[in-house]
């Protein structure tokens, strides 16, 4: 199902200027409407339109950050009217479309969302993560290690377009930084301050490192997300699995303790690194009672929902 879900999402994502039915949702598919009815209240926040609506703002409001005109933004994205689109952003945003627009693009200032340029902005973003995340390894590992100053540095020079910043004049509201280590998948640490989510801004930044991604060829994004996230990342068309992790235990006995104690169907299993276990289960919701299963009856594990997102 989830396959299939993903292949609908793509679609939308790709053709999200274009008029989108159910119907042709269908058609392209190869599945009835009510089955793609079933696909979104499995996997996704909202219904399947109701994705589609959204999807459409966030990508309108990703090209404010460029000063295109409002009235060109809206019929690309099918509003013939300025009300009409007034309506629809004021209901997901909370402000309308100018207003949003002065908010991001302060007088005299550059576009908000931009791609990580020196080492000076990455500094300033790696120090951004650390706030937020303290002792988190992904941002605070020692030089020479991986995810070290030195490791993102070289990410920098390898493909800054996958590392963006959101600016509000001089100050960092929120960052994602997209690295690949297979060349095929982009796997993303973000973050942003606490008032600056629900403003559209993060929904915009995901859409712009979407849109490199895809440019540069990649085949899907993937990221580890915090608890109650899962609706947000949902929205954006998102799927997620639950991923526990051990150090200390074998990938058998994660099996074992799952086949005693779990309700999920097992997706995976692996070694990560050559000394992290890794059992992936079926559970795209984080189930807190599992998660205190594996981490305070057994220990030594760590349980986190990862969403991904097919781009080809």
């Amino acid at each position: 199902m989830a396959a299939g879900y993903q292949e609908i999402i793509r679609y939308i994502d790709e053709h999200v200027k274009e008029e989108i039915t159910i119907a042709g949702l269908a058609g392209m598919a190869g599945y009835s409407a009510n089955h793609i009815y079933k696909l979104f209240r499995v996997y996704a926040a909202r219904p399947v339109m109701e994705y589609v609506r959204r999807k459409r703002l966030y990508a309108a409001a990703s090209e404010m950050y460029t000063g295109r005109k409002l009235c060109d933004i809206a019929l690309d994205y099918g509003y013939e009217t300025p009300a009409g689109f007034y309506k629809a952003f004021k209901s997901v945003f909370g402000c309308s479309p100018s207003k949003y627009k002065t908010i991001i693009r302060k007088e005299g200032t550059a576009v908000l969302i931009d791609n990580i340029k020196t080492t000076e902005e990455l500094e300033r973003a790696l120090g951004f993560f650390q706030a937020l995340y303290p002792g988190h390894r992904a941002v605070n590992a020692g030089n020479g290690e991986k995810f070290g100053r030195e490791w993102w540095e070289r990410q920098l020079g390898r493909e800054p377009g996958l590392l963006l910043q959101a600016k509000d004049g001089e100050k960092l509201c929120a960052a994602t930084l997209g690295f690949s280590e297979d060349g095929r998948y982009v796997t993303v640490h973000e973050g942003a301050l606490e008032e600056y989510r629900g403003t559209g801004i993060f929904e915009a930044l995901f859409v712009e490192l979407e849109k490199r991604a895809r440019l540069r060829g990649y085949a899907g994004i993937a990221l580890g997300i915090g608890e109650g996230e899962e609706e947000f990342y949902a929205a954006l068309g998102y799927v997620g699995k639950t991923l526990i992790q051990s150090e200390t235990y074998s990938v058998e006995e994660l099996e074992a303790f799952n086949a005693q104690h779990g309700r999920y169907e097992a997706a995976g299993s692996g070694v990560y690194e050559g000394h992290v276990s890794q059992l992936w289960l079926n559970a795209s919701l984080l189930d807190k009672t599992l998660k205190r299963k594996y981490e305070e009856e057994i220990g030594d594990c760590w349980v986190q929902v990862v969403v991904s997102k097919e781009l080809r």
